[in-house]
Order: structure tokens, then sequence, then C-alpha cells
């Protein structure tokens, strides 16, 4: 696995494997988000940012024989990867995978009852957001449901590591997205204020905690040392103190380290906010 993570369109942290360890750590929590979104048999869904189609089986669940769902990524290994998944699942899903961009949905206007986009908006600028949610607006029903997750890493922490080693780490990291004009990894406790200045009427939000404690099982073990190995791998690239820097090379030769520790623990923080479209 590249040390970004990244996908062919250059995307860190957006490789359909990358996700997929991510998703089994934290299956619980997340399945447990859509599943409150409150998604019915019979609805159309679109998947705007699916990744690799990790919820995509229980979408399936959800919307049943009668439903149906688009799935949609910038990313061409994505969508492959999304439809191999699909001819995997029994009963098979009606589903469409398209290559396309979120800020210009190939549906037409009211197409959905649902839009689910996660971890989609941290990639993008403030221009594109608005953008992206006009075209979710657009593409959805009267009455229809947008869904919108993402993180709030100013809540990350991987423990035992020193505490201001990897605040710091995460101030420089958050700054690199700034720098770029993205709304970055921290956005998901943002989005409701974004959205709704936008005119989305906001119906709720969310948030919920992944907390995994000694002994990591072993999707987070897979999980937590690909993030710490990619973590060290950028840190070179950030102003930080050289005895930070000296301890992302100990991380970097060794990533283990931290989840062989007894008091290991991985938390991240995410936040699910749903909007309604007006029905007139």
């Amino acid at each position: 696995m590249p040390a970004t993570n990244a996908t062919s369109t250059g995307h860190e942290a957006s490789d359909a494997g990358w996700l997929d360890i991510h998703f089994e750590s934290s299956r619980p929590e997340y399945e447990d988000a859509l599943r409150q979104v409150g998604i019915r048999p019979g609805w159309s869904i679109l998947d705007a940012g699916c990744g690799g189609g990790s919820f995509l089986p229980l979408m399936a669940e959800l919307v049943g024989r009668a439903g149906s769902i688009a799935a949609l990524d910038l990313a061409p290994e994505n969508i492959a990867r999304t439809e191999a998944l699909a001819a995997r699942l029994d009963p098979k899903p009606r589903l469409a995978a398209t290559v396309g961009s979120v800020l210009d949905l190939p549906f037409a206007d009211a197409s959905f009852d649902l839009v689910w986009s996660a971890n989609v908006m941290q990639y993008l600028t403030h221009d594109q957001f608005r953008q992206a949610t006009r075209e979710a607006l657009r593409v959805l029903k009267p009455g229809g449901l947008l869904a919108v997750k993402d993180f709030d890493s100013t809540i990350l922490q991987i423990l035992p590591m020193d505490r201001g080693v990897f605040s710091r780490f995460m101030a420089a990291r958050l700054q690199t997205f700034r720098d770029r004009g993205v709304l970055g990894t921290d956005c998901g406790s943002m989005l409701p204020g974004l959205l709704r200045a936008e005119g989305a009427e906001i119906a709720w939000r969310r948030g919920w905690l992944v907390e995994r404690w000694a002994p990591a099982g072993e999707h987070t073990r897979a999980y937590v040392r690909d993030l710490l190995s990619y973590f060290a791998t950028v840190a070179p690239g950030y102003d930080l103190p050289a005895a930070d820097q000296a301890t992302w090379r100990e991380v970097a030769a060794r990533p283990e380290g931290l989840l062989d520790q007894p008091d290991f623990c991985y938390r991240e923080f995410f936040v699910v906010t749903v909007c309604c479209k007006p029905t007139a």
C-alpha cells in the first residue's frame, strides 16, 4: 500500500484497501450511523464518494429488493472494487456504479430519496463544498434526505503516545489543509453550520466516538499500524521540534510499538449531519 494510501486521483487516504481496513475497525459505529439515517425499503440511494463500497452491503439490506443504489466515485479503481463487491452479495443489489464527481452529479433532478456522502467533504474547498451541496440537493426528491458523515480529527487520539508530540503533529497537519484551502479532516463538527449556510434544512446531527483499547483486534491493529506509518511518512515535511521528529522516526521503524502497549487506546470521532429537502 502506498505511504499516502492515495487513489489514482491523488486523494490521500482514499485508497480502497486503506478504507476497507478502517471501515472494519470501526464497523459497529459506522453501520449504526447509517442505520440511524432512517433508510426505508424501496428507497433509491446515491452513495456519493463510495470508496470501495464498504457501506454497500448494509445499504442493500436496508432498501431491500425494491430499492436501488447508485454508487459514484472519482477513482475508477474504487468503482471497480464496488462493482466486484456487489457481485458477491446475495441477493445482488440493484446497483449502478459510475465514475464521476460530486461537483457535477450525472443524475437527473429529483432522482433519489437519500444522498449519503461519507468522508468526502474534507477534501473539498469551500467553493467546491457549496457546489457539492447544491448538486446533492438538486438530485434529491422533495422530502429526501442528505446525510453527510465526516471526521472531527481534533478528537483523534492514539495512546500512550506522548500527547504533546501527537498534538503538535495534528496541529501541523491541520494547517496543511488550511494552506490548501480544503475543509480538512476536522470538518465534521463544522458541517451543520456550513450546510445551514447553504440553505440546507438541518433535521438532526449526531457524533459517534470510536474507541478501541488493548488488546486491539486484527482490523484495528492493521488500520492503526498503517495510520502511524502514514503519519511517520508525512511528519518530516512538517515544522516540528527535532525531538518530535526523532519520535516519529522511531514510530516509522516500529509502528507496532504503541499497539503492543497494555494501555494502547485508539479514539476517533465523526459526525453525521442529516438535512431534509423541502417538499415545496
